[in-house]
């Protein structure tokens, strides 16, 4: 029996030992001296630990916000898909991080995770979602719903688009799995009204693919992750097409973001979308963006809007207006694209074997190279096209993709390929980029 108990106190030394500890600052929040910083909370976390006991100590952090607070269960979750043993400290005070913690009910975070179905037993007005299907959604929902009661019902609707919108997005490339692969870990959600200030925000964070990866299922080739975010926020794009073909049925999708983006400017309040190592700042007078040198991995979403007694809108009014400036900006976008590309269809040069090494050659330095020398987009049609070898595709498209590099994505599309020829096209960009 003596032996037994030397041999548990010696693993628990041992353990003391190997343990990384994390101690939250004395202020844990987005803004310093109310200016956002999100560089300084990102780099709280620490991505890198793997089959390690790690503790987080909440006992210092005497102020905190949280939605900030709320981002070390997702971190937890993470930890623990990454074989790591995960303790949280807290004191028993009734203010500071620990009285917070306790608060949104995020001691549940392994029952959450480990039990489907499961949700956080928080404060009605501080709660914490996992969201892993559309059941997840609709309790979100449902208790946004119960949370938005008494306010003006415009506010209501608005708040309830925007958060589903969001909720969407975050379950369409939000995914993201323990390492065996068979457990999701969840994304998360928690929103918060502050009384006193009149003012709701919530946040809306996953370890998903990120918004560039997601985007450029569709549209290959964005420089960084916050030019990516903006092109996420225009109108008609989503990385959703890039499933199936993504020059077909674009006008069907894509609105979601565009949308919610201009209704948060027009209610004169804040959005901030952060993915990986981009950040972009939706305020009511501009967009501004730039790159984070501490990344989070995946998306997260954070919302700040002040409520009026009398808000001078109505959603449906604005919601139409937006679609139609989304219509028209498409409209003229579309113009200006018919106006700045070349279409060539192989068919109707070199027939259904475009096999000619040698008349490729001269196609491409007659009508490729001069339409990219004006600044135009290169659209390469294969539609009838049965057989292409890599001699004559590599003798058409090489060059011009070496000289363009990864502009290369944006200035040449290629349509109608079969599964084969398009194969051979990929091997070339990846060769040449």
């Amino acid at each position: 029996m003596m032996h037994n108990e030397q041999l548990i106190e010696l693993k628990k030394i041992l353990e003391n030992q190997r343990t990384k500890t994390f101690v939250l600052p004395p202020r844990f929040s987005f803004k310093e001296h109310d200016v956002y910083d999100f560089n300084r909370l990102l780099g709280f976390f620490d991505w890198d630990i793997h089959d390690t006991p790690v503790t987080i100590d909440l006992t210092q952090c005497h102020t905190a916000n949280y939605q900030a607070l709320s981002l070390l269960t997702i971190y937890a979750w993470r930890l623990k898909a990454q074989g790591c043993k995960v303790t949280f400290l807290e004191n028993e005070k009734t203010t500071g991080a620990s009285s917070m913690w306790r608060s949104m009910g995020a001691r549940g975070a392994f029952s959450v995770l480990f039990n489907k179905g499961q949700q956080f037993k928080g404060h009605m007005f501080k709660p914490l979602f996992a969201v892993r299907e559309i059941n997840d959604f609709k309790t979100v929902i449902e208790s946004a719903k119960t949370y938005t009661k008494g306010f003006n019902v415009e506010y209501e609707g608005t708040l309830r688009y925007v958060l589903s919108e969001l909720l969407y997005n975050t379950m369409e490339h939000g995914p993201c799995y323990m390492r065996n692969g068979f457990m999701q870990i969840p994304s998360l959600v928690q929103f918060t009204w502050y009384q006193q200030r009149n003012e709701i925000q919530f946040i809306i964070a996953d370890l998903g693919v990120g918004i560039k990866k997601h985007i450029e299922q569709a549209f290959p080739g964005q420089e960084s992750d916050e030019e990516a975010i903006m092109l996420a926020l225009r109108s008609k794009v989503s990385g959703t097409f890039g499933k199936n073909d993504p020059y077909r049925n674009k006008n069907n999708a894509g609105m979601g973001l565009y949308i919610s983006s201009n209704i948060i400017r027009r209610l004169n309040a804040d959005m901030h979308i952060i993915s990986n190592n981009g950040l972009v700042h939706i305020s009511p007078r501009d967009m501004t963006q730039r790159k984070l040198t501490n990344p989070w991995p995946g998306t997260l979403v954070l919302v700040s809007l002040r409520l009026e007694k009398n808000p001078s809108f109505l959603l449906h009014k604005i919601m139409q207006e937006f679609r139609d400036a989304a219509d028209k900006e498409q409209k003229q976008g579309d113009t200006r694209e018919e106006e700045a590309r070349s279409l060539f269809g192989i068919n109707n040069f070199f027939g259904n074997y475009a096999e000619d090494k040698e008349a490729a050659i001269k196609f491409r330095d007659k009508r490729i190279f001069p339409a990219l020398d004006e600044g135009k987009t290169i659209v390469i049609d294969f539609d009838g096209v049965k057989s292409s070898p890599h001699s004559f595709l590599s003798a058409l498209l090489a060059s011009p993709i070496k000289g363009l590099g990864m502009n290369a994505f944006k200035r040449i599309k290629f349509v109608n390929a079969t599964p084969e020829i398009r194969g051979t096209i990929d091997f070339i960009l990846d060769d040449n980029t």
